[in-house]
């Protein structure tokens, strides 16, 4: 593997940029096919890229808008995105109000980014702009220039469709961590109220899948008869706070 992967131009709380290697390190060299049901950043998933084709999914709209975009008309977004910008406190909580409410795809995913570079620690819908050192700079826009990815695919799908979808691919799932913040607001399709307990039926049976989750007794429990890896790493939000989480693996790996 290449040790430069694509960046993704988002931040996302518990981002795994800093996990890269541990988790991709897992996935069998003859994979050719990547699915991911909870793209959310997509670090794993771009990183993927310089070997795999892979196909992203999210249930959140204005997030799956915003890689659309950026994947097809990536000129006409980044023109989008210069408009707010600078922007001020008053027009990001404007923003965050009407996000839902944009019709225009390139648009929502324009108004996406912005909101995720000014929030506070990229929470975009749920939390205040950010405060002390903005993100959202003409140095994050001019990053959306310089991106590129091949073999990289987005979808807007729930998360059971995309893995029916895709039924001959590797997965790579990273869902709402239990007990977690509703990092998109109440209105936003909050991953708040997700079933834990209905992910891990769908996976007990499938083969060739890795799952990353916070380190909790509840979440062990539920994969009691799987490989549960112990694995830190720091934050990039935070380089004081380190990661407290697991990898589980599917059964016929590390067999």
């Amino acid at each position: 593997m290449p040790k430069k992967y694509p960046k993704s131009p988002l931040r996302y709380p518990g981002g795994k940029n800093r996990a890269i290697k541990s988790i991709i390190s897992l996935i069998p060299e003859n994979e050719t096919k990547l699915c991911s049901p909870f793209l959310g950043g997509a670090s794993i998933e771009l990183a993927c890229t310089t070997r795999m084709t892979v196909y992203g999914s999210d249930i959140f709209e204005p997030l799956t808008d915003f890689w659309k975009s950026l994947i097809t008309n990536k000129e006409e977004l980044i023109n989008k995105v210069k408009s707010y910008f600078p922007l001020e406190k008053k027009e990001f909580y404007k923003l965050q109000k009407k996000l839902l409410n944009i019709e225009d795809p390139i648009e929502r995913g324009a108004a996406f980014f912005v909101l995720n570079r000014s929030s506070f620690s990229g929470t975009t819908m749920s939390g205040g702009m950010s405060p002390g050192h903005p993100r959202f700079t003409i140095s994050s826009i001019d990053r959306l220039k310089q991106f590129n990815a091949e073999n990289f695919y987005v979808e807007n799908l729930d998360y059971k469709d995309t893995i029916n979808k895709h039924n001959d691919a590797f997965y790579y799932l990273d869902p709402p961590y239990l007990n977690g913040q509703a990092l998109y607001g109440v209105k936003g399709n909050t991953h708040k109220d997700f079933d834990h307990e209905e992910l891990a039926k769908i996976l007990h049976d499938k083969e060739r899948w890795i799952l990353s989750y916070n380190d909790c007794q509840e979440i062990r429990n539920l994969y009691s008869s799987f490989t549960i890896i112990s694995i830190e790493w720091v934050y990039g939000m935070s380089k004081n706070k380190s990661s407290n989480e697991i990898l589980i693996l599917s059964k016929d790996l590390l067999s």
